[in-house]
């Protein structure tokens, strides 16, 4: 009898973990876009920058929709440690495995929104 009730507490502990953890697709998607990102503005031959991800998190989704959910697109930007001029900006597509799909660099100076993710 407790072994029953053993089993079904693990297995309502394993359906919930993922959605408590913060290892979303969204997460390792963005994580794998400012990687790719940070290396990219990075001088020839050098290590990538240090960086500092400010993410506000993308618009909440049904579990259907996050099901059939096969890529993310984000928007990044680079501002300078110094002052908060904006230096490189990116778009970067992955999917949710991390996997970049692409990664085009855009003009510094147009007003697009800084990590904003676009489903």
């Amino acid at each position: 009898m407790h072994v029953h009730k053993l089993i079904l507490a693990t297995a309502a502990i394993m359906a919930i973990s993922p959605s408590i953890s913060n290892a979303n697709p969204e997460n390792v998607a963005l994580n794998a876009c400012a990687r790719a990102f940070a290396s990219s503005i990075a001088a020839p031959g050098s290590a990538s920058p240090s960086y500092k991800v400010s993410y506000r998190g993308g618009e909440s989704q049904s579990a259907l929709a996050r099901y059939y959910n096969h890529g993310y697109t984000f928007y990044l930007q680079a501002h300078s440690p110094n002052s908060d001029r904006t230096i490189a900006r990116a778009t970067c597509s992955a999917d949710v495995n991390g996997t970049i799909v692409s990664l085009q660099s855009e003009p510094a100076t147009t007003s697009d929104p800084a990590l904003a993710a676009r489903f």
